[in-house]
């Protein structure tokens, strides 16, 4: 099942002569970390000695060749690993301000910009994040706007959407004055900070298909957002329709995603759906799940999990 774990530090996973692309899957969820959760990881950053553990992630790594650039996809681990990507934007826009004279100043410059894109004119983004909620194209307006990349057309509302509050959170405490009206982070604290993100570590799981993965959602999920049942109901059928038509994925995940967005955004309307939709049709031998005769919040995943092995979910018709 497990393919490979290694405790890694972030300098190294994105490290500009490493072949990673971090790839989160257009089926995930959108970046969902708020100011608690940024707050809370900046300040584990700054306030434990270097080398602090940022938990664990889970790739599926889909490059049979190890000579190619290693096209890992992120089933878990993505509000980490989004959130790093901004703070190293948050840090590059920073020390461009304190000026580029300076030879070790540009060496680190250098550095930072291609732990966010490859080298190379194609400029390939290290993380391409979740497509959901314009999450990767906002990512792309701001490496943007601290002058990483260029032409990215910024669409209307980035500027409210949750990436772009992260990279300000991050810039707002960077820019924090102390009692005596200074900068808290001067050029060397900033660079003192770019050195914590660097000897952080993340265990990097690779597993080999999505049902592999399934199996360490809830064991592994230790720092990020709980997974909802929904999430983990969907990632469940996703894994079991990679194992039998893996090309059908994303046609797959769009039309779970047209169920979804028919019952609203509102994730106790779209639970109680599935279990009123079970309760309604149990009578049905193809829905039916022995020892469940009432779907409850409780044993919503157990039921879907039982027609997710019958293979009932594409078959029971209203």
């Amino acid at each position: 099942m497990i393919k490979s774990a290694q405790n890694k530090p972030i300098s190294e996973l994105l490290s500009i002569d490493s072949s990673w692309l971090f790839r989160v899957p257009r089926y995930q969820r959108e970046y969902v970390w708020r100011r608690d959760d940024w707050a809370n990881l900046f300040d584990d950053l700054w306030e434990n000695p270097p080398g602090y553990f940022l938990g664990s992630m889970i790739c599926i790594n889909h490059t049979p060749d190890a000579m190619q650039i290693q096209n890992l996809e992120v089933v878990d681990g993505q509000q980490r690993l989004t959130t790093l990507s901004l703070l190293y934007a948050a840090i590059y826009s920073c020390l461009k301000e304190c000026g580029d004279e300076d030879e070790d100043l540009k060496n680190e410059l250098f550095i930072l910009r291609h732990r966010l894109v490859f080298k190379g004119p194609k400029k390939l983004l290290r993380l391409e994040p979740s497509y959901q909620g314009s999450n990767y194209q906002d990512y792309r307006s701001i490496l943007q706007e601290v002058g990483i990349l260029t032409g990215v057309n910024i669409l209307p509302n980035a500027r409210n959407r949750r990436l772009f509050k992260a990279y300000r959170f991050f810039i707002g405490r960077f820019d924090e004055l102390d009692g005596k009206g200074k900068k808290v982070f001067d050029p060397k604290k900033l660079l003192e900070f770019l050195n914590r993100i660097n000897q952080a570590s993340l265990v990097t799981i690779q597993v080999a298909s999505h049902a592999d993965a399934f199996t360490l959602f809830e064991s592994l999920n230790n720092r990020g957002v709980p997974l909802s049942a929904l999430d983990l109901i969907k990632n469940n059928m996703l894994a079991t329709i990679e194992k039998k038509t893996p090309e059908s994925i994303d046609e797959n995940f769009t039309k779970w995603k047209e169920l979804l967005d028919n019952l609203s955004d509102d994730y106790t309307t779209q639970e109680r759906f599935l279990r009123q939709y079970y309760n309604a049709f149990k009578h049905r031998k193809e829905v039916s799940v022995p020892k469940a005769p009432l779907a409850t919040r409780s044993n919503i995943i157990h039921i879907y999990e039982k027609l997710i092995e019958r293979d009932e979910i594409g078959r029971a018709h209203v």
